[in-house]
Formats: structure tokens, C-alpha cells, sequence
């Protein structure tokens, strides 16, 4: 049953079973490996200070190969009920799991910057739904640790990086806020500039719970097929961060787009391209064809292999499973 908290937004896209770009339907015959359990939707969960109409452009590229997506919208983010001081971290949790419970059937979670630790959040408290996870330029967080954290690891102690020096606070500490030149610097650096304006004030006030979340993970998280778009020219979530979090999960296949921080602002169109190719070739078991011993440790060269037996290629570095 779906909470009045958070109301369904309508599903674009044909059925999941078609791919309009490439092919008319699936069949085992022209499908590398196993056949793909594809998700019955994606469920789009956006980052700090945004809201779901950061995901509109993306929806409808997502559409053009039959994957149906649905924007979240979040407690606290100026079209949830919930106002931004009331926001608590049960709110958010028991937003994405309404979400999730929702579907009819397995669904993948998609989480741009902060909103990657609620896909965490997400399939952990509901495995047997979540299928599939995929984080663009997103903070895919260490067993137990936090984003400040992570920016202690790159920078030292007490230093930050991105847009974390910008923020400013509300005089409760409940809430935060971005500047708009400094949201157009750091988050749409790579942006036409009406779009980076536009989107700069369509920013809103975020609650501090919001993206603070500490999930414990375990092995069913690690075998969770995951999917992180490296977004190369990141001036938020720099591309050191995202690589110290890339690493640190199990089952990841990364792939570098070439844009800031918000590329399915700025390269809607690639950036689902490159979902796609993924989820119509994982299956949601996770793919026996992973080549992990082409993955060197600690690499973050994303050089395409071209699989076996005339396979498509595909870019791919994987992290080996734990």
C-alpha cells in the first residue's frame, strides 16, 4: 500500500520486456549469457537540496529503451508533506522502503550524490525487492562509515572538498541551504547556463537528516549487482572521493561519463544509454561473466573488454566480491 507521504509518480517508459532502440523484445537467442532479470521500474532518488524534477530529462531518455522510472520525491524536499525541520531519518528510510514495497515486482534503486545512501538503505531493509543498484556520482558509503569521513580520508582531518565549505546552515542546525552561484559552480559547472540557473533556484532548503544515514550492510548487500557512474569533471563529489567509494563496495561495475556533477541534467541522453546497457546485461544474480582477475587492484582505469565468444564490449572495472 503506498503512503500519502510519499504519492506515486506516474511511470514513463514501455514495458519493461521491450527495448524500442535496440530490439523488439528480449529473447534468449541474441542475449549474451544469462537472460537479464530486469527490474519492474527504477526508483530515482535524488541528492541534497534537489528535488524530482532533477530526474525529468533522464526519465525521458529511460523511456526510449522500455525501462519505466519513478522520481522519488523525499521528506523535506519542498514537494513532500513532511516540512524540512520535521525530517527525520525513520522519515526517509520509511519513504524509500514504501517505495520499494510498493512494486509489483523487483525494482532498482537509483541514487544521484547524497541519495545514494538511501539505495543503500533501501536494499538493505528490503533485499528480496531490491534487484539491482546504481549510483551516479553518488556516496556509496562504507560499512558503517560517513561522508565526512570519506572527506577526512582525501583531504586529512577537519578539511572538506566540493560544496561542503559553501553550505550554510540554519541557526537550529535543522537545515541547510546552498547558495545559487555557488550550487552553479560546483553542482552545474558543466552546464549551458540558462539550465544551470534554472536549476540553481529550483533548489530548496534541505533537512540535515536527510542524507546522513549509517547503514550496516552485509553479504547480500555485497552481492547486490551496483553500478557507479564515475562522473569525471565532478567538482562536489570529487572523482577521488568517488573512487575511494567505488572501491570499497563489492559487485561494482564502474563507468566514467564525462560531465559534472549532475549528468543526467547535463547528459541525460548518454547517461541512460549507459544504464541501460547495464541492466539489459547483469542478470540481477549478479553476472557470471565478470572478469575480475582484469581488474587490478585498486585500478581506476576504465578500459573497455570486449567479452568472449564476439560479446559486445562493454567499459567495465569490477571490484571482486567479499
Amino acid at each position: 500500500m503506498r503512503s500519502a507521504a510519499c504519492p506515486p509518480v506516474s511511470l514513463l517508459g514501455n514495458s519493461r520486456n521491450t527495448r524500442p532502440s535496440r530490439c523488439r523484445t528480449i529473447c534468449a537467442p541474441c542475449m549474451p549469457g544469462p537472460m537479464p532479470q530486469l527490474p519492474e521500474r527504477l526508483i530515482l532518488i535524488h541528492g541534497a537540496w534537489a528535488g524530482p524534477w532533477v530526474w525529468d530529462a533522464l526519465i525521458a531518455e529511460l523511456a526510449r529503451h522500455g525501462l519505466p522510472a519513478q522520481a522519488l520525491a523525499l521528506p523535506g524536499d519542498g514537494t513532500h508533506h513532511i516540512p524540512p525541520p520535521k525530517a527525520t531519518e525513520t522519515d526517509f528510510l520509511q519513504c524509500i522502503v514504501q517505495a520499494i514495497e510498493a512494486a509489483p515486482g523487483p525494482v532498482a534503486l537509483v541514487g544521484h550524490s547524497g541519495g545514494g545512501m538511501l539505495v543503500t538503505a533501501g536494499a538493505e531493509a528490503v533485499p528480496d525487492k531490491v534487484s539491482h543498484g546504481i549510483w551516479i556520482a553518488g556516496m556509496l558509503i562504507p560499512d558503517g562509515r560517513s561522508f565526512d569521513d570519506i572527506q577526512a580520508q582525501i583531504m586529512g582531518p577537519d578539511a572538506r572538498f566540493g560544496i561542503t565549505a559553501h553550505v550554510e546552515h540554519s541557526a537550529d542546525g535543522l537545515t541547510s541551504t546552498v547558495p545559487k552561484d555557488m550550487a552553479r559552480a560546483y553542482f552545474f559547472n558543466d552546464a549551458p547556463e540558462p539550465l544551470a540557473v534554472g536549476a540553481a533556484a529550483q533548489l530548496t532548503c534541505q533537512p540535515r537528516s536527510g542524507h546522513r544515514l549509517r547503514t550496516p550492510t552485509g553479504p547480500r548487500f555485497a552481492a547486490l549487482p551496483k553500478l557507479y557512474i564515475h562522473a569525471e569533471h565532478d567538482r562536489s563529489v570529487i572523482p577521488a572521493a568517488q573512487t575511494a567509494m567505488s572501491r570499497s563496495a563489492a559487485n561494482v561495475t564502474v563507468q566514467p561519463i564525462a560531465s559534472g556533477h549532475v549528468p543526467q541534467l547535463t547528459r541525460p541522453a548518454e547517461l541512460a544509454q549507459m544504464m541501460a546497457d547495464w541492466l539489459f546485461s547483469r542478470p540481477r544474480s549478479g553476472n557470471p561473466d565478470y572478469d575480475h582477475s582484469a581488474a587490478q587492484a585498486g585500478s581506476t582505469d576504465r578500459a573497455p573488454r570486449k567479452r568472449a565468444q564476439g560479446k559486445s564490449a562493454a567499459p567495465l572495472t569490477t571490484s571482486p566480491r567479499t
